[in-house]
């Protein structure tokens, strides 16, 4: 629960950071809360009773509220509603599942911002460049979300035959939604479509290999 809810918190703060609707405002937000929940899921989701972790949690989680309330959400989001009430994944859960793969797909739209964002979130040297920070974003939120056991769809249960059926739908309620219009790259439908195979294909695969 730590985990899913604490990545979910990043989803807020990262998306409403690149969001087409960033603002001043919502960037103050976004960034303090990368500063404070960067550097303390992993010790919240090591050592549950480590309160100074949990309060940087806990703020951190409050910005990236106030960041999105201001920002607008993007991309993971717009998939995730129509993941987790066709599945019933719990929301943080499907945007921990969402998040490496939608910010691959999204770097190129943004990359002087997704490269902010790997720094402030100490998921790169400080001293890389915008291309290798952002470049590299994905694999490192990737290997965040393996560390702290986020699930595959396979994992969590759905059954694939199921799940490739429901994809055209889900691509078409993720795209009504409206929150992949505030992307750096917006995606149509077969590009949507594509994520979510995607996102079985390569999460289930590799864990079919582990």
């Amino acid at each position: 629960l730590t985990a899913d809810t604490g990545i979910d918190a990043i989803c807020h703060a990262v998306e409403a950071y690149v969001s087409a609707k960033h603002n001043p405002l919502a960037d103050g937000f976004a960034i303090a809360a990368m500063q404070k929940l960067g550097g303390s899921l992993y010790t919240a989701c090591e050592s549950p009773n480590d309160a100074s972790a949990r309060e940087a949690m806990l703020l951190g989680s409050c910005q990236a509220g106030m960041a999105f309330s201001n920002a607008s959400v993007t991309l993971i989001h717009g998939m995730s509603r129509p993941l987790g009430a066709l599945f019933h994944i719990p929301h943080g859960m499907c945007n921990a599942m969402l998040l490496p793969r939608c910010i691959s797909f999204s770097t190129e739209g943004a990359v002087e911002r997704y490269a902010e964002a790997s720094r402030t979130l100490g998921l790169c040297a400080a001293s890389a460049t915008d291309d290798d920070a952002a470049g590299g974003f994905a694999r490192a939120l990737h290997k965040v979300t393996s560390d702290l056991q986020v699930p595959t769809l396979q994992g969590f249960g759905v059954d694939e035959a199921i799940f490739r059926r429901a994809v055209p739908r889900m691509a078409a309620d993720a795209l009504s939604s409206g929150s992949p219009g505030n992307n750096p790259v917006v995606p149509n439908q077969a590009q949507l479509e594509t994520l979510f195979h995607e996102l079985w294909d390569h999460e289930c695969r590799a864990s079919a290999t582990d």
